[in-house]
């Protein structure tokens, strides 16, 4: 037999800020369905500007190799994946704290329609990947077609 429990309206409320700083934290472990920690999901910033008539999309992956990463376009979305590693063996330190990150990390974008694959072009350098796609701005502008007014004779 089920206890009934008294419902708070606040109780979730005030467990909100905890929340929020938990889902921007980007070393906050992934949980699966069941509730157990999968892996570290990493969720890098990423930034998406304007450079003259291009997009830019800027991903800070401070302390990731660039040969961990993998960038594609499927059906209109860049995806950016890969994975940080640590990889550290010490025998002579006792750490009190260690604030290192390790896991796997994924960023998608949609791009404008008409962009073409082939013309994105990546650099990574100083722990930032800049993917640029090229004429992204005229392409994303909205085209407008002009109707014409008729004299409004219509012969069904």
């Amino acid at each position: 037999m089920a206890a009934l429990m008294r419902w708070d309206p606040f109780g979730d409320l005030f467990a909100l800020p905890r929340e929020v700083d938990r889902f921007f934290d980007w070393t906050t472990p992934v949980r699966s369905l069941r509730g157990e920690v999968d892996t570290k999901m990493l969720v890098p910033t990423m930034d998406v500007l304007s450079r003259g008539d291009d997009m830019v999309v800027r991903v800070e992956l401070p302390g990731i190799d660039p040969s961990a990463v993998d960038i594609s376009v499927t059906e209109g979305m860049l995806s950016i994946t890969g994975e940080r590693s640590e990889e550290h063996e010490t025998t002579d330190e006792d750490y009190m704290l260690r604030e290192s990150s390790w896991g796997r990390f994924e960023r998608r974008i949609g791009l404008p329609k008409g962009v073409d694959p082939d013309t994105l072009h990546a650099d990574f350098k100083d722990g930032v990947l800049e993917v640029t796609v090229p004429g992204a701005k005229a392409i994303e502008e909205p085209k407008t077609h002009h109707i014409a007014i008729g004299s409004g004779d219509t012969k069904h």
